[in-house]
């Protein structure tokens, strides 16, 4: 191969179509986070309309809205090309909502924030506390004990009526074998002696002054 040959294919190779570049995440706007939803329809005493609006985010052309009862643990999923969507739910439980964007060039997703609310049912009930918000470690962190072989986890708590009474720790080996750790706890925090080199599962159930309860997410962690 020639000089001029060989200088015309690297053109070539250097002139190739850019890359595609993966669909960015919406910014939610409605229903609004830790917040009861005022914008519902009700329908009857058991369901309401609730009216779910997003932004339109980079590079994407489709959506996916993904909701979740944060007390039955009941998904639904739905598919839309708008940027807003009503959806008929029972009323009188916590929600959680996100939405996946998506692009007809690409297999890359992008996902939003995770929101709560609470869909308001009978005014005389009390409100069910929102899942934890586990803050420490983060899902897939990778961790270092101290000295003492002890790490301290943390959370934050949120309930409309403001009383969350306690708090228990569920930890585990196994995503499906969670083990109480600690129970009655009153802060949003607790230090745990940890084995090293070890893969562990957490989750914490938030317990209300009505004994209403609700469930984090299960984060998992590496301890080095």
């Amino acid at each position: 191969m020639n000089r001029l040959a060989l200088l015309l294919l690297v053109l070539l190779i250097g002139c190739g179509p850019d890359p595609i570049p993966d669909p960015q995440p919406a910014d939610l706007i409605s229903p609004s986070n830790l917040d009861t939803c005022t914008t519902a329809s009700r329908i009857n005493d058991f369901e309401s309309q609730v009216r779910f609006q997003w932004t339109a985010p980079l590079h994407s052309d489709s959506y996916e809205l993904v909701i979740q009862n944060s007390i039955t643990g009941k998904l639904q999923s739905i598919s839309t090309l708008l940027l807003t969507e009503s959806v008929v739910l029972p009323s009188g439980a916590p929600y959680q909502w996100y939405i996946v964007s998506k692009s007809i060039l690409t297999e890359m997703k992008g996902k939003s924030l995770v929101w709560q609310f609470y869909l308001e049912g009978s005014p005389e009930e009390s409100h069910f506390p929102f899942p934890a918000i586990l803050l420490e470690p983060s899902n897939q962190e990778e961790i270092t004990l101290n000295e003492s072989n002890t790490y301290n986890l943390n959370w934050e708590g949120n309930d409309l009526d403001g009383d969350i009474k306690t708090y228990t720790l569920y930890i585990g080996t196994s995503e499906n074998e969670l083990i109480t750790r600690e129970e009655e706890l009153t802060n949003s925090e607790s230090t745990q002696v940890l084995n090293s080199n070890t893969l562990y599962f957490w989750q914490v159930e938030s317990i209300d002054g009505e004994g209403n309860r609700s469930f984090s997410e299960i984060y998992q962690f590496q301890t080095l």
